[in-house]
């Protein structure tokens, strides 16, 4: 069962949303599992740019416009914007920062 957090207000998702902008560049792609990192962030960024839903997200996946790392990362950012999740998308990418 999930925890419900509380959900980040706009001001904060467009926070978070330059915060993965910035440290982009200083995450390594393609990531160790040979994953494009820097697509994966910036799905992240549009999915809290364009306050995207589940179904935008699969539908990207279905149309295999975003590989699963991809989508993984996108409804990563969706369940911290919903407040399923208290872990902002930036969070996961900090022990990758070189």
């Amino acid at each position: 069962m999930m925890v419900a957090h509380m959900k980040p207000t706009p001001t904060e998702i467009i926070a978070e949303a330059k915060i993965l902008e910035t440290i982009k560049l200083k995450v390594p792609s393609p990531g160790k599992f040979g994953g494009d990192n820097h697509a994966a962030i910036d799905a992240q960024i549009q999915v809290l740019e364009e306050l995207m839903d589940i179904n935008d997200i699969d539908e990207k996946n279905d149309n295999e416009e975003w590989s699963n790392h991809v989508t993984d990362s996108a409804r990563e950012a969706l369940d911290w914007m919903d407040g399923d999740s208290e872990d902002k998308p930036s969070d996961g990418w900090m022990p990758l920062i070189k």
